[in-house]
């Protein structure tokens, strides 16, 4: 199940959900919040947008509003995928006849629901409308920039690798993520090889999957890229987990092509999920809990006695204490667990934005 706010959500009331229905299918509704409780549906409100039956085996499931104001959401192939088997079993994800193993793009506010650039539309050709993009096994977990727009997906792989994919604003159509012809950068099943090649996209990030990290379960869990303001040492970082093992990384693409992909440790078991608010803060859940991500320092205590000039977050497992003189316009925050002591010659100059918080890093 998947849930996205409509952009104009303040005024129109407006929200879609993605469910599977008690027949199988896979259904996106509309519903309007109730008239007389914001926080509640109108349950007499559905109105269904869009459906396919036969929602069984990887099913996908997320639901998003880009950056183009138009509705996306992503399917799993169908396919059992096994343990031990090549995945795929009906040969769903580079098959452009089916909706299973795609991206499709919904136009919410057009009474066709399809966007005019979407590129399927040739009349007769017995290819869904809605599709833009194709080769996907298990893509349950995707995301959209909130400043560029650009689109992270999170594909869950069959027994070798577990891959994250990146298509930059503007570029979604007629893109193939490549399953089941490849697992990751891995070649997999020839005979499901697309005729047309130039069109692939390949992981921006891999990590080793069962058969390569000691037969042990993994799955990606897609992230979001952090534009909050609480953490500006954050920005532009995807935050990202492994749902099996707890692991998590932050993933950030450099102004020179190439990227970083920094461990952060085992931090929690069964990172389900991410969120994000409209301030931009990032948020994971667990299948009974919801945390914030924060920065958490490794130092026990800090000294910040030297002049600030630059924008930073200063991060302690205890305390800081400082007689700094912040300038420059910085942006500079301190957090701590349990105390922030400004020192006799602390000061910030004009200009300067300070934020002091005790903070809960464990």
């Amino acid at each position: 199940m998947a849930v996205a706010f409509h952009p104009n959500y303040a005024t129109n009331g407006y929200f879609y959900v993605k469910y599977k229905a008690n027949d199988a299918s896979c259904v996106i509704s509309r519903f309007v919040k109730d008239a007389s409780n914001p926080n509640l549906a109108d349950i007499n409100s559905e109105s269904i947008i869009f459906s396919y039956p036969n929602n069984e085996g990887h099913e996908g499931g997320d639901l998003e509003f880009g950056k183009d104001r138009f509705l996306y959401t992503t399917t799993g192939d169908g396919a059992p995928g096994g343990r031990g088997s090549a995945g795929d079993e009906y040969g769903n994800a580079q098959n452009l006849r089916t909706v299973k193993g795609k991206m499709l793009r919904l136009d919410v506010d057009s009474p066709s629901h399809i966007p005019a650039a979407n590129p399927f539309q040739t009349p007769n050709d017995s290819i869904p409308d809605e599709i833009i993009a194709l080769g996907l096994r298990n893509p349950w977990k995707f995301s959209f920039d909130r400043l560029t727009g650009d689109v992270w997906i999170g594909d869950v792989g069959q027994d070798s690798y577990e891959e994250v994919d990146f298509v930059s604003f503007g570029n979604f159509e007629n893109k193939n993520y490549g399953w089941s012809c490849y697992e990751g950068n891995m070649p997999h099943l020839s005979q499901n090889c697309p005729s047309i090649t130039s069109n692939l996209v390949f992981p921006i990030i891999t990590f080793d999957g069962y058969n390569f990290n000691g037969h042990l379960p993994a799955s990606v869990t897609g992230g979001y890229v952090y534009r909050g303001s609480q953490y500006p040492a954050l920005n532009g970082f995807y935050c990202y987990a492994d749902y099996n093992s707890g692991k998590f990384w932050l993933l950030k693409r450099l102004s020179n092509g190439s990227i970083s992909n920094d461990f952060k440790g085992v931090l929690m078991t069964n990172p389900t999920t991410f969120g994000e608010d409209n301030n931009g803060e990032l948020y994971v859940a667990t299948f009974d809990k919801i945390y914030q991500i924060v920065i958490c320092g490794t130092e026990q205590n800090l000294a910040l006695n030297s002049p600030i000039t630059s924008s930073s977050n200063y991060m302690a497992l205890n305390s800081i204490q400082s007689t700094a003189q912040i300038s420059n316009l910085a942006n500079v925050s301190f957090s701590a667990n349990n105390k922030i002591e400004l020192s006799p010659g602390f000061k910030t100059e004009s200009g300067v934005v300070f934020n002091a918080q005790i903070a809960g890093c464990q």
